[in-house]
């Protein structure tokens, strides 16, 4: 092989190397992205835990409601005001009113709750406590 063409393989396999380290980088970050538009929050989100299961829905018109089936197979339904809130430089959820069943013990309704926003390959969390590892996934 050739001085020249030795040289010229090895640019092609940097150009092909910086190629591939770029999509890499492009790709982890449309996956990892931030939500930032309140329009994505609309939906239904699922917890499945101990006690049961719940179901958030975030309506377009700034209500929700939050079906809770337990593992009793008793049911409850509660409602309020929800907004997409920016809370010291980061997104979060506010739900006026909440009480998540999350915990062993029920709790008491908070007049505001905020939930942070994870968005992770596509996949929409909010979560109750990070340290516990509590979410509601979008649906």
């Amino acid at each position: 092989m050739s001085p020249g063409s030795k040289q010229s393989s090895r640019r092609r396999k940097s150009a092909v190397a910086a190629f591939a380290l770029g999509l890499t980088c492009a790709v982890v970050l449309l996956g990892c992205s931030e939500v930032i538009d309140r329009s994505q929050m609309i939906g239904s989100y699922e917890a499945r835990h101990q006690n049961g299961v719940e179901i958030l829905t975030l309506r377009p018109d700034d209500t929700y409601i939050l079906k809770f089936s337990a593992v009793d197979s008793s049911e409850s339904t509660s409602s309020g005001k929800w907004e997409f809130e920016p809370f010291e430089g980061e997104p979060k959820v506010a739900l006026h009113n909440f009480s998540s069943h999350l915990f062993k013990q029920p709790q008491v309704k908070a007049d505001l709750s905020l939930l942070d926003i994870e968005n992770r390959w596509g996949r929409i969390r909010l979560f109750v406590s990070h340290d516990l590892d509590q979410y509601y996934l979008k649906k």
